[in-house]
């Protein structure tokens, strides 16, 4: 093994609770097929490692659809090689880190991901990613699912991981993140154009040159203690905080080094280590915290005595104390109950918004197990994926509701359970209401 200098001991995880931008959303959406599909970025995985088996039944722990059999492991040339003919779709690679990070979960460790959604995920072994370590090209970056720091371990692309591929997905998970991903607001603040959080151009510590549109002065470095403690009236807000580790982590360049960002976004941007605001799970005294190295990009967490730099951000993740926030609570039935083979079987769904804010752009999701059901009749103003159904049923007032029906038609005996999603563009207050199931009879 090669152990020159840390890249990427174990790094971060994003949990829905942990990053602002898909916050309002459902963060995975089981396919039913062997695959989850991520939200925020479309991308769709495969529940299981490379080298392990899906399938359908349970366990002792109640856990279904799940992965047997043990995660091979391969060289990171090898990784790239390989090919997939899985729910009928043949271009699944590799993820690269952007991408791969959006499974880790901050909240959780052995494993520090959704055990439901991608069961039996190993952490004794590292996951390779498809980015190359920018300053070396014969190291690349890797993820761990224990979720905890692994100190002192580097490995180069001879040495052999784990794997989980992917595919589809937007052009924010690439590595790079360009001018036209981020929005000038003429103020020495920036808006990021894929996840709408707004960033100070400039670390604590340093001013904005509104004639040079420069960053003027040295960065400050802080405690974590007092970092947290920080506060800003930049731009006329008030509402600056330090941000999650997932969210620092969405302003990083994988693709540069010394500093990893983007400097004509954040210019005059010091090669050093920012804290962020999220403590490792495994640490209940808060004596240790998350931070970002932005020599190369490296997310770890340290002693909270440690003195680093900060970068504030503002966005959705606040809740709103005034104007109280967004609800939404799907119902749905399903009739006949008990239906027939091969007879219709109506699924009404009613989307309510029990908060005291309005939800805009609000979408419901019907997912259709594959292979089991066709679907028959659905709204002409929503889209079948094939999937799902996803209905945009636009704004949600609080108090009110609105209804969709989708028939379907079960191929085979036994219990149809059919489940509806929804979201829209706020940060949702209750997300354990967002899913509803029913499950209807299905007799010869």
């Amino acid at each position: 093994m090669n152990k020159p200098k840390l890249l990427a001991a174990t790094l971060a995880v994003w949990l829905l609770s942990s990053h602002a931008f898909a916050a309002d959303k459902p963060e995975f959406i089981d396919n039913n097929d062997g695959t989850i599909t991520h939200t925020s970025s479309g991308l769709v995985w495969q529940k299981c490692s490379v080298g392990q088996t899906w399938q359908t039944g349970s366990d002792f722990e109640g856990l279904t659809n799940l992965c047997s059999g043990a995660a091979t492991t391969q060289t990171y040339d090898a990784a790239l090689k390989l090919t997939s003919d899985f729910a009928g779709q043949t271009d699944w690679r590799v993820p690269n880190i952007r991408e791969l990070l959006s499974l880790v979960d901050f909240d959780k460790a052995n494993p520090a991901i959704n055990k439901t959604l991608f069961p039996k995920t190993p952490t004794d072994v590292w996951f390779w990613s498809a980015s190359v370590y920018a300053s070396n090209p014969d190291y690349a970056w890797f993820v761990g699912f224990n979720g905890g720091f692994d100190s002192g371990n580097s490995y180069g692309k001879s040495s052999k991981f784990a794997v989980r591929l992917v595919r589809g997905g937007q052009s924010f998970y690439f590595d790079t993140l360009k001018l036209v991903d981020f929005t000038d607001n003429k103020d020495g603040t920036a808006t990021s154009t894929k996840t709408g959080l707004t960033w100070q151009r400039c670390a604590a510590g340093q001013t904005w040159d509104v004639e040079e549109s420069t960053c003027q002065g040295t960065a400050t470095t802080f405690a974590h203690a007092d970092a947290k403690k920080l506060t800003s009236d930049l731009a006329g807000k008030t509402d600056w905080r330090l941000p999650t580790a997932k969210e620092l982590e969405t302003i990083t360049d994988y693709t540069v080094v010394s500093p990893a960002i983007n400097t004509t976004v954040f210019p005059n941007a010091p090669s050093m280590r920012f804290w962020t605001g999220s403590y490792p799970v495994s640490v209940t005294d808060k004596s240790e915290a998350w931070f970002l190295n932005f020599v190369d990009g490296q997310l770890s967490y340290t002693a909270a005595t440690e003195s680093y730099g900060v970068r504030f951000v503002r966005g959705a993740s606040l809740a709103n104390s005034t104007t109280g926030g967004v609800d939404l609570a799907p119902t749905v039935t399903g009739t006949p109950n008990p239906a027939k083979v091969n007879g219709n079987i109506t699924f009404t769904a009613t989307l309510t918004n029990k908060g005291t804010a309005t939800a805009t752009d609000a979408k419901m999701s019907f997912g259709l197990p594959k292979n089991t059901v066709s679907l028959v009749t659905k709204p002409d103003d929503c889209i079948f994926t094939g999937l799902s159904v996803v209905c945009a049923v636009g704004n949600v007032v609080p108090n009110g509701s609105i209804t969709k029906t989708v028939t379907v038609k079960m191929k085979v005996a036994g219990g149809l359970s059919f489940g509806v999603t929804s979201w829209a563009n706020e940060k949702d207050l209750n997300m354990k209401d967002n899913i509803a199931r029913t499950t209807v009879a299905i007799k010869k």
